[in-house]
This record gives C-alpha cells, structure tokens and sequence, in this order.
C-alpha cells in the first residue's frame, strides 16, 4: 500500500494536469452535427451532457479522488513534513537518498521513515484505504 501511496505523491503534479486537460476535454468536445434525424433517448441539452460525463467519467473521477486526498494531506502539513514530501517525492531529478534528505532535515532517518509512514496513511486513509 505505501508504494502505490509514494507513486501517486510522485506523480501528484502530473495527475493534476492530467486532470484539467480531461476536463477540458470533455467540456470543449464540439457535439455531433445535426442532421435532423432523431437519436436515442438521449436529452437534446449539450450543457447537461457534458455535465453527466464529467461526473460518470470513471478516469476523471479516480484522479478527482487522488488529487483531492493527496493535496488535504500535504497541504495541511507542518513545513518540516511539507519539506520532506517536497524533497522526497517532487524533486526531480532526485539526487538524495532517504538519509541524505533526512539530514537535509536536520532529523535522524528513523524520524524521517517515521513522518513517511504517518504521511502515506493519512493519504491512505483520505483515500478509504484504511
């Protein structure tokens, strides 16, 4: 669990835009052409239609999740934690080892594994993993 928590932190910025671009997506496609012929049961209104497939839009929906519960945690972070998540996961490329940023954080490594574990469930927990 804590691996697939660290590889969302990792691509935390990349889902973000990933996500605004699905949105946009869906809310800029042009709708088919009228041809005067009738279709389905589908609703004639192009706004609602649009709406409905931002909130059925599985893959937009998993990332709204991610972001959402990734970003109440990190951002409510103290700056010492905020630090290491900055450090540990958003820093490209990363050249520090997990010792390596712990005494960049002036705290001894075990205090950094620590603050990772508290980090990773909190997200886990936000995500209804726990």
């Amino acid at each position: 669990m804590r691996l697939y928590i660290e590889s969302e932190l990792r691509g935390y910025h990349d889902t973000m835009k990933e996500l605004e671009e699905a949105r946009g997506d869906v809310l800029n496609e042009s709708p088919l052409p009228f041809d005067g012929m009738p279709r389905g049961g589908e609703t004639s209104d192009p706004t609602f239609n649009r709406a409905m497939k931002l909130i059925t839009c599985n893959r937009i929906n998993y990332m709204c999740r991610v972001t959402y519960a990734i970003g109440n945690v990190v951002w409510a972070l103290p700056p010492d934690k905020l630090q290491l998540v900055k450090l540990k996961y958003w820093t490209k490329p990363q050249r520090l080892t997990d010792v390596g940023i712990a005494m960049k954080l002036n705290c001894h490594p075990n205090t950094f594994y620590l603050w990772r574990a508290e980090i990773c469930k909190a997200i886990a927990r936000g995500l209804g993993m726990m």
